[in-house]
């Protein structure tokens, strides 16, 4: 009689089985550094990657050893694979065994007895199962208004099934459905997709993390009129701040040279209307709300360069302004660039422009980005054009106070944009510079790195 063999530890596979073989084929496993053997392991060349994605030279980042667990930045410190993986963040629980059944795979190793390791994250799985309920419905015969809708909307008919969006079904029906697939009524409460009873007939969506998981999911009213704090309702018990932005991790599980580019978004219809129209690489702040941290995120997960097209409105001008401050702040963060909201009018937001003018306007409204911090130190800058020469000269000041505050790696966008606001003012550049450098550039970076977010603050409004 054969004895049974205990369950092995995802720890110790990984460290036994996976480790070992990654070491072997690493060139292959993560081909974006360029790793090339040296006489102690593995040597990074791809000079354009770890510029762009670790802020050094190639030849600092090395992978040495029999087994190594990460690759080591010199003088800075290590990253291991399952952090690298997780945009730069251990992970834990069912996060690791997801890294490190990805990093089986890359290094060629059977993840099967990994299977038996996991475990069952029963709450996420409801979530998976409730939204494919939810798509069933908008698809099947109950969904026909809802897909009127998203038509006067102007989303292709052809289009809306894959677009992502769902149908909340009733509630009733969803218990059933739930309680058949082995949930109990304790868990199904506690997942909170029946809490309010307004949901039932909404739009919903799942806002995803970075790997896929549903973190969250959001109900949008079919009436246009009511009122806007009531027309998006999110799941009870769940929290947004921890999430990427919306529609990112579809973004995520296309190829690395498809997703250099991310353009965000304000709302979380835009993102539905884009796709639908063939324009892939879009996300949703879903709300106006953004950290440093939402851009170290980028950069750790690839993201090359990020455009702001937020709604044309105060609020959306506002988020703007404090959007290229946080990344300012940021230690690592993308190329910020801007669309400004003016340019979407008489649209309110890119699913009004595109609903109203087609995918063709979306594509001449990129072709006006421009340099994010050029366009926050115009909007410090803001004079009339018979302003006074105090008020000239006031404004002046005010832009220059901020691009002091700005960190070394953002020299040339602060030159780009003095020439910006020495133009708007009337001055030369050079002379908006000397000024700039005598009387705003000398204080300690402490310092100006504090005035920073309080002057874009009391930036002047329009």
């Amino acid at each position: 009689m054969a004895i049974a063999r205990p369950p092995i530890r995802a720890g110790d596979f990984y460290r036994q089985e996976i480790l070992p073989a990654l070491a072997q084929r690493l060139d292959r496993a993560f081909p974006e550094f360029g790793w090339r053997r040296d006489a102690r392991g593995w040597v990074a060349t791809n000079q354009e990657f770890t510029h762009a994605r670790l802020g050094v030279r190639a030849d600092r980042v090395v992978a040495h050893g029999d087994a190594p667990p990460g690759f080591l930045i010199h003088d800075e410190g290590s990253t291991p694979w399952t952090a690298y993986l997780n945009g730069g963040t251990l992970p834990r629980g069912v996060d690791f065994i997801r890294a490190i059944k990805e990093l089986a795979q890359r290094a060629g190793v059977d993840p099967a007895p990994l299977e038996s390791t996991q475990p069952r994250d029963r709450r996420a799985d409801l979530l998976e199962l409730f939204f494919q309920h939810c798509q069933r419905e908008l698809a099947g015969e109950r969904g026909a208004a809802a897909r009127a809708y998203l038509e006067r909307r102007g989303l292709p008919a052809e289009a809306i099934s894959n677009t992502g969006l769902g149908l909340v079904p009733a509630g009733i029906r969803t218990g059933r459905t739930l309680e058949r697939a082995g949930y109990q009524l304790e868990e199904i409460a506690a997942a909170g997709i029946l809490a309010d009873k307004r949901w039932p007939g909404r739009l919903c969506g799942a806002w995803h993390t970075e790997h896929g998981r549903i973190g969250t999911l959001w109900a949008r009213t079919l009436d246009d009129t009511e009122q806007a704090g009531s027309r998006y309702l999110y799941l009870k018990g769940a929290t947004r701040t921890t999430l990427p932005p919306y529609g990112l991790a579809d973004l995520l599980r296309r190829p690395p040279d498809t997703r250099r580019e991310l353009i965000l978004v304000e709302g979380l219809i835009d993102v539905h209307q884009l796709r639908a129209h063939g324009i892939a690489n879009v996300a949703a702040l879903g709300g106006t709300g953004t950290s440093p941290d939402t851009f170290e995120r980028l950069h750790r997960l690839g993201i090359e360069t990020v455009t702001l097209c937020l709604d044309n409105d105060d609020a959306g001008r506002k988020a703007i302004r404090q959007a290229i401050e946080r990344a300012a702040r940021a230690k690592q963060s993308p190329d910020i660039y801007v669309i400004d909201p003016a340019r979407l009018a008489p649209a309110k937001d890119p699913d009004e422009l595109v609903r109203r003018h087609g995918p063709a306007a979306w594509s001449g409204l990129l072709e006006t980005r421009g340099c994010g911090v050029a366009w926050l130190a115009g909007e410090l800058a803001t004079v009339p054009r018979d302003a006074t020469t105090p008020k000239r000269r006031a404004a002046l000041g005010r832009a220059g106070r901020w691009l002091g505050t700005l960190p070394p790696r953002l020299a040339l966008e602060q030159e780009d944009a003095v020439r910006l606001v020495a133009a708007q003012c009337g001055y030369s550049s050079e002379a908006a510079t000397r000024a700039f450098r005598a009387r705003f550039w000398r204080a300690p970076e402490r310092d100006r790195q504090r005035d920073g977010a309080q002057i874009v603050e009391h930036a002047p409004e329009r």
